[in-house]
């Protein structure tokens, strides 16, 4: 039997064993360490890019950083600035000076649904009922003759015109307005309101409106805007027919509507207004169209390069600016935003700063004609639009039309609109999101939101920004929570729907946030955008900053600027932020206020006082914004599936340096790491197994039990054991 092997052999057994296991344990390890080599290629090529905003970069000319990593700019914002004087030439009314009253001014553009844009504009003349707009699709580097021959052709198109006009109370709801001093340094001259207010010089004493003005403090009660609340309109009494604004007729026409199949994404365009004598018209550039699903459809065609080339986008520039009031800051700033060159501009609300005041409407529109009559705009509510009891909304809504019928909104206050591969979204931070205790209707606008999300197509719109006035997420006192209710209401909406960046002003000055959800960062979360800063004549917010810096605060600076926006593709955003700053003090006024004037020409070098940086034009804030839907599943929502489904439309092997390279290069890495892992186990795993089949072939086989190689002193006791066996299995 077995246990009666004799004693010579046992010892050798055991190292045998040992050999065999050390041989098995070898091979084990090799294939262990092939899995482990493929599972890293997996997990590379599965691996989540960077989260929206990881990626970045800022830097400013003096700055400071908080335990959280977050930037606090030391660059301040001069404390408040006067507005535009109205008898600023640049500003004043052309009609005072000679012009033609049926002249266009105040002339500025808003997309109105895809491959049509308004264009509003006003006269002090009504038009003839039959005016028409002319506009015709002309090269870009046409001249005026070339432009003038398009537009006189019997090809252009003719695009009809509404107009309307409205009446408003002249009142001041801002301390900004006017003090006991005024003067030039503010919009409104309390001379002006005295001769208004003082009926006693036309009509008769027994008249109810009969009153006596005989100075300022008749027309503003002393201390009425030193004490809060500040922003009380106080207005010329109603009965007064000097105290009442007549309003510019302001007209409306809608390019494309007449045109087959529309404008054309990037196409430049010429149009003529009536009245209009401007050599060769004028023009603009129509933003990049909106992705359709035919587009996509006939990218995959590649012999189709034109609808390739459209599926893909050829990128999307916003120009982003908030609260621009009328100072030469404005002036400074809205000059800086058209050499961005932006396809569309995006403003977060409180436009002119009329602020009661309706002929500061008129002044705005002046002083942004320039820009706005060559780029579209899509702009919300701010509090100075359509607060004070009311006294600013009819002006902003007769004059600024937004893309709300295209999209399905009840309201002008909210809508959506696709630039591209973005879909933009317009919220009112003042419509309620929650049915109120006098409400006529309930919540309109967060119903619509909903639907409107759920209408969203990821593989057609990737991107999606949605802008509204009062910042969620701000680290300045200012406003601090004050949209809090909308924000409860609203964040779980929007994270949900795998919103990607959102854009706010209100608080004057500038903050990016990281993606943030609920107070805490978040990979899946909303990048928040603050801009604020866009140069109205208000106080600044640079020394109110919370500290410590909250960790989801990636960059804050109380000064003037703007933002340039950047889609790269579905992945890719560049965001950048820029100082403008153009202003120096020059004294303090009665209410303790510091006033500051232009520096230079007239404010147009944009130096500053203070701002040290290198370029004072230059990017101070710089990140980019990367969206993956594998990492955050809710970026993926919406009928077209995604970015995959986009991916897939486009093909593979795309231009863009979207940064897959890097993608690619380390999964080729990895890859030879595996490659190498495979190679060693199997060199191993060769090894082990052609010594256990040399350690047979050589000492043979027992009748079932293999032994080692024996030395030559042992064959004896191996004949012993084989004898043995004999009689055992006997």
């Amino acid at each position: 039997m077995i246990s009666g092997a004799p004693p010579a052999l046992r010892p050798r057994a055991e190292p045998r064993r040992r050999a065999m296991t050390a041989a098995r344990v070898r091979a084990l390890l090799a294939l262990l360490a092939l899995l482990l080599a493929l599972a890293s290629v997996a997990s590379a090529t599965d691996a989540p890019a960077p989260a929206p905003g990881d990626a970045s970069s800022s830097s400013s000319s003096s700055s400071s950083s908080s335990p959280g990593g977050g930037v606090t700019s030391e660059f301040a914002r001069p404390d408040a600035h006067p507005a535009v004087d109205l008898n600023d030439p640049s500003v004043a009314s052309p009609y005072a000076r000679g012009a033609d009253p049926n002249a266009p001014e105040q002339i500025h553009l808003a997309p109105r649904a895809p491959g049509v844009v308004t264009i509003v504009w006003a006269s002090a003349a009504a038009l003839d009922r039959d005016a028409v707009v002319r506009f015709v699709r002309v090269d870009v580097d046409a001249d005026d003759d070339a432009r003038d021959a398009a537009l006189a052709a019997p090809a252009a198109h003719a695009a009809a015109i509404t107009s309307s006009a409205y009446t408003a109370q002249i009142c001041l709801g801002e301390p900004n307005d006017v003090d006991a001093v005024l003067g030039p340094k503010h919009p409104v001259r309390v001379e002006d309101l005295v001769a208004l207010a003082n009926t006693s010089s036309w009509t008769p004493r027994d008249a109810a409106n009969y009153k006596v003005i005989r100075g300022p403090d008749d027309v503003v009660p002393p201390d009425w805007f030193k004490n809060p609340p500040y922003g009380k309109a106080l207005c010329l009494s109603y009965n007064n027919p000097d105290a009442q604004y007549a309003s510019p007729v302001i007209h409306v026409a809608h390019v494309g509507e007449t045109a087959r199949g529309g404008l054309v994404g990037g196409e430049t365009v010429a149009y003529r207004l009536p009245g209009d004598k401007t050599p060769g018209g004028r023009t603009f550039q129509v933003p990049p169209a909106a992705v359709t699903a035919a587009d996509v459809s006939r990218a995959r065609d590649r012999e189709d390069e034109a609808a390739a080339a459209a599926a893909r986008g050829s990128g999307v520039v916003f120009g982003v600016v908030g609260d621009t009031g009328q100072t030469e800051v404005t002036r400074g700033v809205l000059k800086h935003l058209s050499e961005m060159k932006p396809h569309a501009l995006l403003h977060t609300g409180d436009l002119s700063y009329a602020d009661g005041f309706p002929p500061r409407w008129d002044t705005f529109g002046r002083l942004a004609e320039p820009l706005m009559s060559k780029v579209p705009m899509l702009v919300v509510a701010g509090n100075h639009d359509v607060t004070l009891n009311g006294v600013e909304s009819t002006a902003f809504r007769a004059r600024y039309p937004t893309p709300y019928l295209a999209s399905g909104s009840a309201s002008q206050d909210w809508f959506s609109h696709d630039v591209g591969i973005a879909h933009v979204i317009g919220l009112n931070s003042y419509a309620p999101v929650t049915p109120g205790r006098f409400d006529g209707s309930n919540a309109p606008m967060f119903e619509w939101l909903k639907g409107d999300l759920a209408s969203i197509d990821r593989a057609l719109t990737p991107w999606v920004i949605v802008m509204f006035h009062v910042p969620w997420y701000s680290s300045n006192a200012g406003h601090y929570k004050e949209a809090l209710r909308a924000q409860e209401k609203l964040e779980p909406l929007l994270y949900d729907a795998g919103v990607d960046v959102v854009l706010n002003g209100h608080v004057h000055a500038y903050e990016r946030s990281r993606p943030v959800r609920d107070w805490k960062e978040d990979a899946c979360g909303a990048v928040h955008l603050t801009v604020g800063d866009g140069g109205n004549y208000e106080g600044p917010y640079g020394q109110s900053w919370s500290e410590p810096q909250p960790a989801w605060s990636a960059f804050r600076e109380g000064s003037f600027g703007a933002g340039r926006l950047e889609i790269l593709n579905a992945t890719h955003a560049s965001w950048e932020w820029r100082r403008t700053a153009c202003v120096a003090s020059d004294g303090v006024n009665e209410l303790g206020e510091t006033t500051y004037a232009p520096t230079g020409s007239g404010g147009r070098d944009c130096e500053t006082e203070g701002d040290v940086s290198a370029q004072r034009l230059a990017a101070v804030d710089a990140a980019t914004f990367v969206r993956d839907a594998r990492a955050c599943p809710n970026r993926a929502v919406g009928a077209g599936g995604g970015p995959r489904a986009w991916e897939r439309a486009n093909g593979a092997g795309r231009d863009d340096d979207d940064g897959s390279s890097d993608g690619v290069a380390t999964v080729v890495v990895l890859l030879a790491c595996a490659l190498l892992g495979v190679g060693v186990a199997l060199v191993l795993t060769r090894n082990a197994l052609h010594r256990e089949r040399a350690g047979k072939r050589k000492g043979g086989y027992a009748r079932g039990r293999t032994h080692e190689r024996l030395r030559d002193e042992d064959d004896d006791a191996l004949d012993e054991t084989a004898d043995d066996d004999e009689e055992i299995n006997a």
